[in-house]
């Protein structure tokens, strides 16, 4: 039955592509018919022959390499140069207008094909990931902007009800110095506001950012421990033979001991398990069909213990603020760029990996910060400025590697440096001989315990390395807490041999995650009349457009590495994800053929957007271009095509082997 669903889901594949070159090849046919052009052969694919017939005086073949197609018109061959000064029905004997016209045809009609595609999407009932904000990274424009966890983008650029793809496809496609216009709707906030963030692309990624990740919904898909938790409970997993007919939610949620209450976000659950972190929590979490409403399913209880964090006991150097949210406790305190927190609440020996728990703690309080800033003449001076944080809890790992530590309670971030300050008492680095002054250099996380707990077959040693150019410790510290517990290697003064050791629970660092992994939001969304799906197509199709010319503008100025780009075989990758569903892959062939239009009408010969150029040239001169110059511009176009085919199937080949490791 499997292979039987796999040769099904080629063939939709292979039949989807090939309707796409065939409405192609259909405009060409179709206008040279409307202007009396003779056409002489109709082909989809080329090569050998598998189906061929011949109707009037067209041949109609279907070849055995799908990768195309081409309307052989008279005139078109050097056989037919006879024909293009005799023969009226011969194509060089058209009118540059007429020609125009059959040139462009097929590039319209791969324009119409998908807007038929997505008017049809938007006629389904369908689901949506909205534009919800699940994590904000540290010191990104979207932090520097304001951005919460759990906000909503409204509108992008005037454009209403975005989902969190077409958020992504603005960042990532956004030109130098281009400015989103964001809305967003703040839970509890009446007013919408307006922010202005301007996409970045940092060093170490291949596209342009606003450092957010989606929202989570309720929806549970699994759950781990995570390493600081003592005693985890059983939780009752799904049957492989009802994993896809049933889902998990989290339905209601409380501290033990008092009535579990039903909880409107993640956000809202994030925050009870913050500010419960000794307590143990009672998930009432229902069991229903997919698709299914609430109150359909089966409920039952899982009671979850405190978590705390695995750490070696080591507390660093803080370093100068790299960012300060707008309008944060942090800024309206006085914060800038470069203050670095010498003490807080009178205190110098604050560990600053535990600064954004104490600011939690202290919601609501008035926290004193003594700071050093340069003065005007490069001295350092030393102020004292008083905030009270608000009740944000924690973060409990990093958007990107080496994002900075967030206090979401102040609204400012900073980096540690791995120089050891201090070491405590009984800890597994006192343990190890590390001592203050010492300097973590690297870490490297064992095969035996990298990787999810169930896939080890597939785990590999991670080494991460540590200098003050790569503020990577709170990503090192958190992906510690999704790994079994067991011995890692610390490289300590870039010495030869790095030290084993164990990291332990602290029982004073509350870990503020109970091991639940939840699923994005998910809106449903329902199907649209003729009318409105039209114009919600139409939209799509005018995006998808401007998506092509935008990823060429972005990939010529840099903004987006082309590790991004693709060729055959990614297509043939989302064609066949795309093929489980006729909904997918009707959709996917609406962008594949609005793909293919864009492309083909760039002024490249041999493309129809390279002919029409020649066709615009012999209008503005007035007589065909020589053949010297038609041959020249058509071999060079095919040089360059061939160049570019070559480049994205070496991006395809070299992502294909790089998944292998």
């Amino acid at each position: 039955m499997e292979y039987l669903m796999l040769v099904v889901k080629i063939a939709k594949v292979a039949i989807g592509l090939g309707f796409v070159i065939f409405i192609h090849e259909l405009g060409h046919f179709l206008m040279a018919k409307w202007n009396g052009v003779k056409v002489e052969k109709f082909s989809i694919g080329f090569g050998p022959t598998l189906l061929g017939w011949t109707r009037g005086e067209t041949e109609y073949v279907l070849a055995a390499l799908p990768l195309g197609g081409f309307v052989k018109m008279l005139g078109e061959g050097p056989e037919d140069e006879e024909s293009k000064t005799t023969d009226p029905r011969a194509y060089p004997n058209k009118s540059v207008g007429a020609r125009m016209a059959i040139i462009s045809a097929g590039v319209i009609m791969n324009v119409f094909l998908g807007l038929a595609c997505f008017s049809f999407f938007y006629t389904q009932p369908r689901e949506e990931v909205p534009a919800v904000i699940g994590a904000v990274g540290a010191g990104s424009p979207a932090y520097a902007a304001g951005l919460e966890p759990g906000d909503e983008i409204v509108a992008i650029d005037g454009r209403k009800e975005p989902s969190f793809s077409r958020l992504l496809q603005k960042v990532v496609l956004s030109g130098t110095g281009d400015v989103l216009h964001l809305e967003v709707k703040r839970p509890g906030q009446s007013q919408v506001m307006a922010m202005d963030i301007e996409p970045r692309r940092e060093t170490d990624m291949d596209r342009p950012t606003i450092g957010v990740s989606g929202g989570r919904g309720l929806m549970v898909f699994d759950f781990q421990p995570p390493a600081g938790m003592e005693s985890p409970p059983t939780y009752p997993k799904i049957s492989d033979s009802e994993r896809k007919s049933k889902i998990d939610y989290l339905v209601a949620a409380a501290p033990q001991g008092k009535d579990p209450k039903s909880l409107p976000s993640y956000e809202e659950y994030a925050r009870m398990v913050a500010a419960n972190p000794d307590a143990p929590i009672t998930h009432v979490i229902e069991r229903r069909r997919i698709g299914e409403p609430p109150d359909s399913g089966e409920k039952f209880e899982v009671v979850i213990p405190p978590c705390r964090f695995v750490d070696f006991g080591l507390r660093f150097t803080i370093q100068p603020v790299t960012c300060v949210k707008r309008d944060s406790p942090a800024d309206r305190a006085g914060f800038r760029l470069g203050d670095r927190i010498l003490k807080v609440d009178g205190r110098d020996d604050f560990d600053p990996m535990r600064l954004p728990q104490d600011c939690f703690r202290s919601a609501g309080k008035p926290m004193t910060f003594e700071v050093e800033r340069a003065g005007p003449g490069g001295e350092p001076k030393t102020f004292t400025l008083t905030a009270a944080p608000t009740a944000a809890p924690p973060k409990t790992g990093p958007v990107f590697p080496n994002e900075p530590i967030d206090a979401p309670g102040l609204g400012l971030c900073y980096s540690v440096r791995t120089r050891v300050v201090a070491v405590a008492a009984n800890s597994p680095a006192a343990k190890a001989g590390i001592k203050p002054g010492d300097l973590i250099t690297g870490i490297t996380i064992p095969a035996s315990t990298a990787g999810p707990r169930e896939d080890r077959t597939k785990a590999k040693a991670k080494s991460i390395d540590l200098d003050a150019s790569t503020p990577g410790w709170f990503a090192v510290i958190a992906s510690l807490q999704d790994l079994p517990k067991g011995p890692v290697e610390l490289v300590v003064n870039r010495a030869s041999k790095p030290l084993s050791i164990t990291p332990e629970p602290d029982l004073a660092w509350s870990y503020p995650d109970r091991g639940l992994r939840f699923g994005p939001v998910v809106r449903k969304m329902p199907g649209l009349t003729f009318g409105p799906a039209m114009r919600a197509g139409f939209d799509e199709t005018i995006d998808n457009i401007s998506i092509v010319f935008a990823t060429v503008r972005s990939l010529v100025e840099r903004r987006v590495s082309p590790k991004n780009v693709g060729g055959p075989i990614m297509i043939a990758q989302f064609a066949y994800d795309a093929a489980s569903s006729l909904t997918n892959l009707i959709v996917f062939l609406g962008m594949l053929s609005i793909n293919l239009a864009v492309l083909n009408f760039l002024p490249i010969p041999p493309l129809d957007g390279g002919q029409m150029a020649f066709l615009i040239a012999e209008k503005i001169k007035g007589k065909p271009l020589s053949d010297s110059a038609l041959i020249a511009g058509t071999y060079l176009g095919l040089i360059f095509v061939l160049c570019l085919m070559v480049f994205v199937t070496y991006q395809d080949v070299l992502r294909l082997v790089w998944g292998l490791f």
